[in-house]
């Protein structure tokens, strides 16, 4: 719904509004902080960080270690999204990301919808044992740093967070034990 919401061009006004919102606030700081955010959803820290939650799953012995492994389903849609959608990408002068780390990351003509909203908020929220405080305050560092630092639209951000949210929700869910003795079981070995 939200992407036809985006390719009708419903949401530009609202989103050149909020993210000129978002870098009124604008300084050095805030630029390095915002950047270095960015560098968590890259594609090779969020496939870095599923591998080793695989990993510590697998010695762990849990049976969901498989969960990490369908942020490849997240890129997946978040690439296909990206080809179907027509939203523009936010115009090269207000871009404030100072670029810290250019990994191998493809060029896509359409923003939406944030894939590095989408792989941190995936991974994020398949992880077991953070405070719900924390998995909040992360989400939130991540989106707002790609609005201010104007690599994406208020509407890609929202798009990522609903994309890795509903991945993670139907993964976890995927992975519940069906029969009661296998949830005393997993409950009782680690969270990861």
């Amino acid at each position: 719904m939200l992407a036809a919401v985006v390719q009708l061009g419903l949401l530009r006004s609202f989103d050149r509004q909020l993210l000129a919102l978002a870098q009124s606030i604008a300084r050095r700081e805030f630029d390095v902080v915002g950047s270095l955010v960015t560098v968590l959803g890259s594609s090779e820290v969020t496939a870095g960080l599923a591998a080793g939650l695989v990993v510590a799953r697998l010695r762990a012995r849990r049976r969901d270690w498989w969960v990490p492994l369908v942020i490849a389903l997240v890129v997946v849609i978040e690439t296909g999204l990206k080809i179907v959608v027509a939203q523009p990408l936010p115009p090269r002068d207000v871009q404030r990301d100072l670029e810290f780390f250019r990994g191998v990351a493809p060029t896509f003509a359409h923003s939406f919808p944030s894939g590095h909203v989408a792989r941190d908020t995936f991974l994020l929220l398949v992880v077991h044992g953070w405070p719900r405080v924390a998995v909040a305050l992360g989400l939130v560092l991540v989106a707002a740093s790609r609005v201010y630092t104007g690599q994406h639209w208020p509407s890609d951000v929202l798009g990522g967070l609903l994309l890795g949210a509903g991945i993670a929700w139907l993964a976890r869910g995927s992975a519940q034990p069906r029969d009661p003795r296998d949830a005393r079981i997993d409950r009782t070995e680690g969270s990861v």
